[in-house]
């Protein structure tokens, strides 16, 4: 990288005036803890998805945890997750007190692979289906009689597929506001359902104190001050989706001869999350990360060799190829709202100079 010139982060939450002024009202209200404002969160979610119930949380694995227990995913249950994930995955299904069975995914959308899930994990009851990065999952093929589905939300709020608006087609859907979302309150979750049942178990769960019968609970409370900053940035969240498909678009025309790209990322209702390259191979992805960063562009492997699901539980690599695949062959570049035109400008013509 030239001397003097700063690096473009690889991620960045935008916040505006609008954002700063939300928060200073809730400030100045003397009511900071779990209030009004998550009220108002919940009752934002139950509009966006046409009914239902909604419960915000302290955080997307708090949503996660709370889903899967609400579902009835506890001892014995076994659930399916795709191994090209996060880890909170794994934490949540333990923390439920269920046994995650893990999963290889497509190697075009980064999601659970419903050939996979049948061949692998044919017997669990529930299953975990991540839109990664933005991208849907099949949720449709993913369904089977006598199993509970999940989205996870969490990297494609206000996506929208085939099926329908991400998030409405499996028992529950789950979102996070952490500080690298698409929305963020610095830290939040919040469980949606069809089923508003199924909400008002979560929220039994999160009211810990103040109950005449007591049951093990832990406070997972979102404060008023996160769901103040998370309900600001919603209401620009077409905004945000434009954009990411602009900064996306620039990409893709500059992307040069060998290397590829997940699937769906010029799709109109896309929330492109991240803008991950493929390149042929671990070498060539490890020059394209040097030669972005010698042009002051900061990315990230999305998720290392060593996160995979399946290697922190010690299975055999042999069985997860797609997974193993993507994790040496992917690179995430920035495509945060707060890019601006220059470093837009200057990442694009990083790629386009790449030579594989």
């Amino acid at each position: 990288m030239a001397p003097g010139r700063a690096m473009i982060p690889h991620n960045r939450p935008l916040i505006t005036a609008e954002d700063r002024a939300a928060v200073d009202a809730v400030l100045a209200s003397g009511w900071i803890a779990q209030g009004p404002a998550v009220a108002a969160l919940e009752a934002d979610f139950v509009r966006r998805y046409g009914g239902g119930g909604a419960c915000a949380l302290s955080s997307g694995s708090a949503a996660l945890f709370l889903a899967l227990k609400s579902l009835g995913a506890g001892e014995g249950a076994t659930v399916a997750v795709p191994s090209y994930a996060c880890s909170a995955l794994l934490n949540a299904v333990y923390l439920a007190g269920a046994t995650p069975k893990v999963v290889d995914v497509l190697p075009d959308s980064f999601c659970l692979d419903p050939a996979a899930l049948a061949r692998q994990a044919a017997e669990a009851a529930f299953a975990i289906a991540v839109h990664t990065y933005g991208a849907p999952a099949d949720v449709a093929a993913l369904q089977a009689p006598g199993r509970q589905l999940i989205e996870d939300c969490c990297q494609s709020l206000g996506g929208v597929g085939v099926q329908g608006q991400l998030g409405s087609q499996g028992e529950a859907a789950v979102f996070s506001f952490y500080a690298t979302k698409i929305v963020t309150g610095g830290q939040g979750g919040l469980v949606w359902s069809k089923a508003a049942d199924v909400a008002e178990a979560v929220r039994y769960y999160r009211q810990f104190d103040c109950r005449e019968s007591y049951v093990p609970r832990f406070n997972l409370q979102m404060t008023d001050i996160q769901a103040a900053l998370v309900n600001s940035q919603l209401a620009r969240l077409e905004a945000i989706r434009s954009r990411r498909q602009a900064i996306a678009r620039s990409y893709l025309a500059a992307l040069p001869a060998g290397l590829s790209v997940q699937s769906g990322l010029a799709d109109a209702g896309r929330m492109a999350y991240r803008f991950v390259v493929l390149a042929p191979d671990l070498a060539t992805r490890e020059a394209l990360r040097r030669h972005m960063e010698q042009a002051g562009v900061g990315c990230a492997v999305p998720i290392e060799r060593y996160e995979l699901l399946h290697r922190y539980l010690k299975l055999d690599p042999a069985d997860f190829p797609v997974a193993e695949r993507l994790a040496d062959t992917s690179l995430s570049l920035p495509i945060h709202p707060g890019l601006s035109d220059a470093q837009l400008a200057q990442a694009a013509a990083a790629l386009s100079g790449f030579r594989p």
